[in-house]
């Protein structure tokens, strides 16, 4: 089978001399070899936006999870949704390699403007949730420098920080691997993908995921100054906090 070869493929051979571009690499002591960088300046397809997108939405649904089952103990399916994906996680990786590409060689302006952007989506799906599905999936209240609970400093830089590394990291490295997967492969994994997250979505619509662990925050987070407890009854705010929560449960 013929193939026409294009400039960046002739780069890759050894044996065309003058034609290979300098790689930034360095030698790792652990491997005991050379590790040649991936370069981040590249063109996604789009069938390869699709897969991004649900390799970030899983990512961060085994984050969530993960949350959960370390301080917890319990496995908590998070979103609104029932499949092992968190959309706000893919679209904002996706929008974040393609709104940012221009800003891919200013590492410090790319890092806040990921920390803007993931603010904005995290904020918007915030409030949509709560105005629209009257739901609250999650509350920073208490959180230092949070507004209205949706979003706040702490959570933001975090984003921050795995903004970029699925921009410089993870993209580059899955899009290496999903170029060894044959085409016909590739299309066959979008349009499942494709299929299952819309009838999870139009699902999840009309019964979306809630529950314990998933959107009772409002209750685990009543204000302590609008507990008032006489001093003669014994009774600390907190214990008090407690059995409005256990109440709240049981109604």
């Amino acid at each position: 089978m013929e193939r026409t070869l294009t400039l960046d493929d002739l780069r890759e051979f050894e044996q065309y001399p003058g034609l290979a571009v300098d790689r930034k690499a360095h030698f790792s002591r652990f491997a005991n070899k050379t590790i040649v960088h991936r370069d981040y300046h590249r063109n996604y397809t789009l069938m390869t936006y699709i897969l991004l997108f649900f390799i970030f939405a899983f990512i961060g649904w085994i984050w969530e999870v993960g949350i959960h089952i370390v301080e917890d103990g319990v496995f908590v399916n998070r979103g609104t949704m029932f499949g092992p994906w968190l959309p706000i996680y893919g679209f904002g990786g996706v929008c974040g390699i393609i709104l940012l590409k221009r800003f891919i060689d200013h590492h410090v302006a790319t890092f806040f403007l990921v920390v803007g952007l993931c603010s904005v989506v995290e904020y918007a799906t915030s409030w949509y949730l709560e105005t629209f599905k009257h739901m609250k999936y999650w509350d920073y209240t208490g959180y230092f420098c949070n507004i209205n609970g949706r979003i706040c400093l702490e959570g933001a830089l975090i984003f921050g920080f795995a903004g970029c590394a699925g921009i410089y990291i993870m993209a580059p490295f899955f899009d290496d691997l999903l170029k060894k997967i044959p085409f016909k492969a590739k299309l066959a994994a979008c349009v499942i993908l494709v299929v299952l997250f819309c009838c999870d979505a139009v699902y999840s619509k009309a019964n979306p995921n809630q529950g314990k662990g998933i959107t009772d925050y409002a209750a685990y987070n009543l204000p302590f100054h609008r507990v008032v407890v006489s001093e003669e009854l014994g009774v600390r705010s907190e214990e008090l906090l407690e059995a409005l929560v256990c109440a709240s449960d049981i109604a």
